[in-house]
Protein backbone atom coordinates (compact mmCIF):
# COMPACT_ATOMS: atom_id res chain seq x y z
CA UNK A 1 0.00 0.00 0.00
CA UNK A 2 2.77 2.36 0.56
CA UNK A 3 4.26 1.76 -2.78
CA UNK A 4 0.69 2.40 -3.96
CA UNK A 5 0.22 5.50 -2.54
CA UNK A 6 3.51 7.22 -2.95
CA UNK A 7 3.56 6.08 -6.93
CA UNK A 8 -0.28 8.04 -6.95
CA UNK A 9 0.74 10.79 -5.07
CA UNK A 10 3.56 11.77 -7.25
CA UNK A 11 1.24 10.73 -10.33
CA UNK A 12 -0.73 13.84 -9.15
CA UNK A 13 -3.31 11.85 -6.86
CA UNK A 14 -4.28 12.75 -3.52
CA UNK A 15 -4.15 9.44 -1.54
CA UNK A 16 -5.57 9.41 2.15
CA UNK A 17 -3.17 7.03 3.57
CA UNK A 18 -1.64 7.07 7.38
CA UNK A 19 1.61 6.32 6.28
CA UNK A 20 2.45 9.24 3.98
CA UNK A 21 4.23 11.70 6.11
CA UNK A 22 1.09 14.47 4.61
CA UNK A 23 -1.61 12.45 6.52
CA UNK A 24 -2.93 13.97 9.71
CA UNK A 25 -2.79 10.91 11.69
CA UNK A 26 1.07 10.05 10.69
CA UNK A 27 2.90 10.65 13.54
CA UNK A 28 0.26 9.07 15.75
CA UNK A 29 -0.27 5.73 14.05
CA UNK A 30 4.02 5.61 14.14
CA UNK A 31 3.30 6.14 17.58
CA UNK A 32 1.60 3.11 17.83
CA UNK A 33 1.80 0.54 15.34
CA UNK A 34 4.20 -2.72 15.13
CA UNK A 35 6.94 -1.37 13.05
CA UNK A 36 6.71 -5.41 11.25
CA UNK A 37 3.82 -4.67 9.94
CA UNK A 38 3.84 -1.08 8.31
CA UNK A 39 0.92 1.10 7.89
CA UNK A 40 -1.71 -1.10 6.92
CA UNK A 41 -3.22 -2.18 3.01
CA UNK A 42 -5.90 0.69 2.75
CA UNK A 43 -5.62 3.18 0.89
CA UNK A 44 -8.27 6.07 -1.00
CA UNK A 45 -8.22 8.31 -3.06
CA UNK A 46 -11.47 10.57 -4.39
CA UNK A 47 -12.10 10.45 -8.09
CA UNK A 48 -13.82 13.33 -8.62
CA UNK A 49 -17.69 11.32 -9.03
CA UNK A 50 -19.53 8.68 -8.67
CA UNK A 51 -19.38 7.77 -12.45
CA UNK A 52 -15.95 8.34 -12.70
CA UNK A 53 -15.47 6.10 -9.68
CA UNK A 54 -17.05 2.88 -11.17
CA UNK A 55 -15.72 3.95 -14.52
CA UNK A 56 -11.50 3.97 -13.25
CA UNK A 57 -12.57 0.65 -10.48
CA UNK A 58 -14.38 -1.06 -13.96
CA UNK A 59 -11.00 -0.81 -15.98
CA UNK A 60 -9.10 -1.60 -13.47
CA UNK A 61 -11.01 -4.70 -12.59
CA UNK A 62 -10.81 -5.59 -16.23
CA UNK A 63 -6.94 -5.13 -16.91
CA UNK A 64 -6.43 -7.62 -13.77
CA UNK A 65 -5.87 -5.04 -10.85
CA UNK A 66 -8.32 -6.46 -8.66
CA UNK A 67 -11.63 -6.75 -8.00
CA UNK A 68 -14.84 -4.58 -7.32
CA UNK A 69 -16.21 -5.69 -4.24
CA UNK A 70 -18.77 -4.14 -0.80
CA UNK A 71 -16.56 -6.19 1.35
CA UNK A 72 -12.47 -5.63 1.38
CA UNK A 73 -11.39 -8.67 3.51
CA UNK A 74 -9.61 -10.75 1.06
CA UNK A 75 -5.74 -11.56 -0.21
CA UNK A 76 -6.05 -10.47 -3.73
CA UNK A 77 -6.45 -6.30 -4.45
CA UNK A 78 -10.37 -5.19 -3.49
CA UNK A 79 -11.66 -1.60 -4.32
CA UNK A 80 -15.23 0.01 -3.54
CA UNK A 81 -16.91 3.19 -3.73
CA UNK A 82 -18.40 3.14 -0.42
CA UNK A 83 -20.70 6.12 -0.62
CA UNK A 84 -22.38 4.06 -3.75
CA UNK A 85 -22.13 0.74 -2.25
CA UNK A 86 -21.83 -0.37 1.74
CA UNK A 87 -22.35 3.31 3.31
CA UNK A 88 -24.97 4.14 0.51
CA UNK A 89 -27.56 4.39 3.61
CA UNK A 90 -25.62 6.94 5.38
CA UNK A 91 -27.60 9.87 4.62
CA UNK A 92 -25.76 12.54 2.36
CA UNK A 93 -25.33 14.96 4.63
CA UNK A 94 -23.28 12.49 7.66
CA UNK A 95 -21.79 11.28 4.35
CA UNK A 96 -19.98 14.67 3.82
CA UNK A 97 -19.44 15.31 7.49
CA UNK A 98 -17.29 11.91 7.17
CA UNK A 99 -15.52 13.33 4.39
CA UNK A 100 -17.27 10.49 2.52
CA UNK A 101 -17.66 11.61 -1.27
CA UNK A 102 -19.48 10.77 -4.31
CA UNK A 103 -16.01 9.62 -6.14
CA UNK A 104 -14.36 8.10 -3.16
CA UNK A 105 -12.79 5.27 -4.02
CA UNK A 106 -10.72 2.90 -0.90
CA UNK A 107 -8.33 -0.36 -1.67
CA UNK A 108 -7.81 -2.60 0.14
CA UNK A 109 -4.26 -4.39 -1.49
CA UNK A 110 -3.51 -7.58 -1.55
CA UNK A 111 -0.75 -9.75 -1.75
CA UNK A 112 1.02 -8.61 -5.14
CA UNK A 113 4.47 -9.91 -5.97
CA UNK A 114 4.54 -7.43 -8.66
CA UNK A 115 3.51 -4.04 -7.67
CA UNK A 116 5.05 -2.58 -9.60
CA UNK A 117 3.25 -3.64 -12.71
CA UNK A 118 0.16 -3.29 -11.21
CA UNK A 119 1.14 0.79 -10.51
CA UNK A 120 1.75 0.56 -14.15
CA UNK A 121 -1.79 -0.48 -15.14
CA UNK A 122 -3.61 1.97 -12.10
CA UNK A 123 -1.92 4.55 -13.69
CA UNK A 124 -2.73 3.49 -17.49
CA UNK A 125 -6.32 3.36 -16.33
CA UNK A 126 -6.17 6.37 -14.68
CA UNK A 127 -4.81 8.32 -17.65
CA UNK A 128 -7.60 6.80 -19.60
CA UNK A 129 -10.21 7.78 -17.21
CA UNK A 130 -8.89 11.64 -17.61
CA UNK A 131 -7.90 11.11 -13.36
CA UNK A 132 -4.13 12.21 -14.55
CA UNK A 133 -2.45 13.65 -17.99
Amino acid sequence: AMYLAEKLTAAGIHVNYPGLKSHPGHELLKSMMNEKFGFGGMISFDAGTAEKAAEVMEMMENEGVGYLAVSLGYFKTLFSNSGKSTSSEVPEEKQKEMGLTEGLIRFSVGLDSEIERTFDIIYKCLKATGLVN
